[in-house]
């Protein structure tokens, strides 16, 4: 019995580490985005990454500079699945 949340502790673990690598691949433009589309006038919008707030397990950033706005939950469920998995190993390790 003791084997089996061993080894969901560690598939969660496991996909927290996925979930960082994408973040890390996609980013700036996070998975499961919900973004506007704002259409820029001029030559070109400005670039770079601005963080707006994190509110509610939301994370609100601009991908572009401030013209368009995201939400993504992505880096809270990367957190939770990484919190559950090390908690489930932890009392694993303390049931010994």
């Amino acid at each position: 019995m003791s084997s089996h949340w061993a080894l969901a502790g560690a598939g969660l673990l496991l996909s927290s580490g996925v979930l960082a690598a994408l973040i890390a691949i996609s980013f700036p433009e996070l998975p499961l985005s919900s973004c506007t589309d704002v259409g820029y006038v001029g030559d070109e919008p400005p670039g770079g990454f601005v963080y707006y707030e994190f509110y509610l397990g939301w994370l609100g950033y601009s991908p572009d500079g401030g013209v368009n706005r995201c939400d993504t939950p992505i880096v809270t469920i990367a957190l939770g699945l990484l919190a559950l998995g090390s908690a489930m190993l932890g009392l694993e390790r303390w049931k010994r």
